[in-house]
Parts: C-alpha cells; sequence; structure tokens
C-alpha cells in the first residue's frame, strides 16, 4: 500500500466544526469505519437462559455530512517528490509551496493515516492556488534532481532509476501528472471559495 498523499476540500463552515471537535475528523475522513460491537448478554443471563436487555438509547453521535466523492483526489505517492520540486528540501518549505507536507494547521492531534490532517482556509487555498498556477512543467522538470531526491530519501525510493540526462521517463510523467490533477482539484476548490484538507494515509 505505502503512504498515500490525499486532498479534500470542505466547506468552511465543516473546517470551523472540525477545529472545535477534532474528533471528528475520523468518521468524516473514515465514514462507517467504527461501528459499536453489539450489546453481549451478561453472566446471569446466559447460565438462565435470559436474554440480553437491549441498552438505552444512545445519545445521536455528532456527525459531519460526509464529503462527496468529487470532492476529494488522491495523489498516490507523487506527494513527496512534489514536495521537493517546489521547496527542493525533504519536509521543510513555507507557504503556500510547501502545503503538502510541512504547512497548515492541525486538525488536534487526531491520526489520520501518518499524522494529524492539516486545513488550509478558503483565503489560504486561494495562494495556493496561484502559486499552482505560477509552476509550468518545464520548470519543474528542470528541478528534478535524482541524486539530492536519492540523498534526501524522497518517498518513494525510486529516484536512483534516473539519470540527470535522461528526465524524460515514467518517473517524471508519474509526478507531472499527479502535479496536472491536484492543480486543477486546487483551483476548483479555491474557485468554490472552499476549505481543504491535507492528509497522509
Amino acid at each position: 500500500m505505502g503512504m498515500i498523499g490525499n486532498l479534500a476540500r470542505i466547506p468552511n463552515e465543516t473546517l470551523l466544526k472540525l477545529h472545535q471537535s477534532p474528533g471528528l475528523i475520523t468518521s468524516l475522513l473514515y465514514p462507517g469505519l467504527s461501528v459499536p460491537a453489539p450489546a453481549k448478554p451478561g453472566f446471569f443471563s446466559q447460565l438462565f437462559g435470559k436474554k440480553a436487555s437491549p441498552p438505552p438509547p444512545a445519545a445521536p453521535a455528532a456527525s459531519l455530512p460526509p464529503i462527496p466523492e468529487g470532492d476529494t483526489m488522491d495523489l498516490d505517492k507523487a506527494w513527496h517528490g512534489l514536495h521537493f520540486l517546489f521547496t527542493g528540501s525533504d519536509w521543510e518549505g513555507d507557504f503556500p509551496q510547501g502545503f503538502i507536507v510541512a504547512c497548515g494547521e492541525p486538525v488536534g492531534d487526531e491520526d489520520v493515516g501518518y499524522g494529524p490532517a492539516r486545513s488550509f482556509t478558503p483565503d489560504e487555498v486561494g495562494k495556493i492556488s496561484k502559486f499552482l498556477e505560477s509552476q509550468n512543467e518545464a520548470g519543474l522538470r528542470q528541478r528534478l534532481d535524482p541524486k539530492k531526491m536519492t540523498e534526501l530519501e524522497i518517498y518513494p525510493a525510486i529516484w536512483d532509476r534516473l539519470t540527470d540526462s535522461d528526465k524524460s521517463n515514467e518517473e517524471w510523467e508519474y509526478l507531472a501528472e499527479a502535479f496536472r490533477t491536484m492543480k486543477q482539484f486546487v483551483q476548483e476548490t479555491a474557485a468554490k471559495r472552499m476549505a481543504l484538507l491535507v492528509y497522509l494515509n
């Protein structure tokens, strides 16, 4: 499976609720994952053949509307390579270029796979979108540095297959396709004035 980079756009009201109650994020990102186990009959009920008393009705759990399928996307394993192309580093980076791994406000300390999700307001999404719009594939391709990416252990560890003189290969196309998809997704998110979650799982 590996480490997958994910983006999800949500209404700003949902973002505010998440920061008020970070525990809601698990059910938002993974709906239906937590199902309470059915009540088991007690010892004496089993002994005398009595049926277990139904549990008292539980108060409805706080929940958030599910994220529509079209409002999520994954970068597969290209997330770290893109971060390197944007920042030239492994885990550092200022906003907005470091938004994939280094920036944003964590949603509490709720682990959603590999640490907490990080959030960006609609205004911040607009700045990320402008940054992505300013990037062109020719420039990004020139920043592809197989030796440095291998030294920095940029995930996934495939960069030693490349050579400095041969960058038109499937590894570059893999990053380029992820860049195109992400750029369009973020542009749509900015146009809709929605917030953004970025997380690894």
